[in-house]
Formats: C-alpha cells, structure tokens, sequence
C-alpha cells in the first residue's frame, strides 16, 4: 500500500544510486514509447468528439473507458520489452504480478488525471516507474498540447529540452496552484491560508501543474487529494528540476508495494515548491 513517511522518498547523497544513466536512459526510452502509445489512442478520441467530452452522451465511451484502452496499449509496450516489470494501472489494477515477493520495478499508470464532467485540454497522463519502493523516473505528458515532461535523477526536460525550478524573490510574488476552494475542507483551509499571501493563485492543475512548476510557469503547487497512482510520476519530475516535494508536514513521501494491499483514494496531502525556502514558507502557513 501507500503510505505518507519520514523515509527519504529519493536516495540521499551518502547513498548509492541503485541504477546507472545507462539503465535510466534504457528506462525512460520504452517510456517514451508507451506513453506516445497510450496518448495517441486518447488524442484519437478526443478529437473525434470537436473538443467536447460529454461523458453522459449514451453514444460516446466514458472517460474512464478511454482511459482502460490507452492503459491497455502502454502495459503491452511496456512487457514487451520489459517482461519482467510489473504494472499498478490505475483501470486495470496489477498486471504481470504473482502477489507473493515484493516487485523490483513497478510501473505506476494514470492516464487521464484531472478529468471532470468534460475532457478538457488541461488533463494529463501521470506515469512513474517504481525500482524498490522509489519513484527513479517519472512523465507527465498531455497528447493534446504535445507536451511531455519526464524527470529522473539530476534532470527534468519538456520536451526533450532541460528545465529547471525557478524561485520567486518573496512569497507575495509566487504563481500558486491549489484545488478550488469547494473540493472539500482541506482545499478551503488551503485558499483561506495562502490565497491572500501569494502572488496568483490557479486552481486544480492536476499532475499538468507540478510539470509547470518544474518548468518555472508556477512556485508552488499544494494538493489535498492526491490519488496515490497519480502522485509517483510527479516526484522526480519536480526534484529532477530542482524542487521540493513532500506532504503538508514536511515528511517525505514512499511507496511499499503490495499486490494484495488496497490502494487509498485521495490519501496525500501534497506541497512542491520551487526551491527549499519557498517550501518551507509554504509549510509554515498551513501548520
């Protein structure tokens, strides 16, 4: 299961790094090519429909059967020319999985993150790959912009191209993410706290946030519900770039997986920051 931890999320510098650039470069190419998969089966869709996404329509498939075709497409890439990795898709549940031993490599699939009555241009696709219980790669990417983020150890790039965090001077000057004020308790302590402090605010982003973040488009994004499938792929792409993420008290975030386990809805509370003193600013004013 997934659980919130005061456990390093990433290897620390004293540490080892489980996996060479070689073997992260192998990891992030069968990436490339499943995410381009799974995003051109729900481009597809999307724009057979004029840009509206209407999931009561009888006479157009569901957001979520969307989402269970294009995860299809991306774990059968993905075992081919990974047949021993296992798959968590966020439709699917466990794919290529025994539930006796603990998995080496884990891949963490949501397709379509952010999706609400309509399919608007602002969803993304969330993917991480997990080697022992620790996110080392992960993508975001919306096949509608063409936009694909992908963060592993030292590096985010969009599009092919480095990018970096980029701090604001004070916090009054920060872009800030947050969900709308009417989510639930915790998104309105979130507005009631920072709105009014910050430079601008911008309400749920979803995962396609945290890869403007790492872009330097936004400061800070703190989330109240983050679905454990869509929070993985986010991590290296903000530390990749130079960021912060942890939970609302500060404690870093780990996964130890378990087929046999149930996986919590909405069960991180989320803050990623520019750089360590925005965060800890951020941290401050939600205590």
């Amino acid at each position: 299961m997934l659980t919130d931890s005061s456990n390093s999320l990433m290897p620390s510098k004293e540490e080892s790094f489980p996996l060479s650039d070689t073997e992260l470069d192998c990891l992030v190419d069968v990436a490339n090519k499943a995410v381009d998969a799974a995003g051109a089966i729900i481009l597809k869709h999307y724009l057979a429909r004029g840009n509206v996404f209407k999931v009561r329509d009888a006479n157009v498939p569901s957001w979520t059967s969307i989402a269970a075709e294009a995860e299809k497409a991306m774990i059968s890439h993905i075992l081919k020319d990974l047949p021993d990795h296992i798959v968590y898709g966020k439709q699917s549940g466990w794919t290529n999985c025994s539930g006796t031993t603990i998995p080496e490599f884990v891949w963490v699939l949501d397709l379509i993150n952010g999706v609400e009555e309509r399919l608007l241009p602002t969803f993304g696709m969330s993917v991480a790959i997990v080697h022992n219980g620790k996110p080392v790669i992960g993508c975001i990417s919306n096949p509608i912009t063409g936009i694909k983020t992908i963060g592993r150890r030292g590096k985010t790039t969009r599009n092919g191209d480095l990018v970096k965090t980029r701090a604001s001077e004070h916090l009054e000057q920060a872009y800030v993410d947050i969900k709308d004020p009417g989510y639930n308790k915790d998104a309105k302590y979130t507005y009631n706290r920072l709105a009014y402090k910050v430079g601008e605010t911008f309400f749920n982003g979803n995962c396609i946030a945290y890869s403007e973040l790492a872009a330097g488009m936004l400061q800070v994004v703190v989330d109240c519900a983050v679905e454990p499938y869509g929070l993985l792929g986010l991590v290296p792409v903000v530390e990749g770039a130079g960021g912060i993420i942890t939970d609302w008290q500060g404690n870093q975030l780990s996964w130890q997986p378990s087929a046999t386990s149930s996986v919590p809805r909405d069960s991180f509370k989320v803050v990623a920051a520019s750089d360590l003193t925005t965060h800890q600013q951020i941290i401050s004013e939600l205590s």
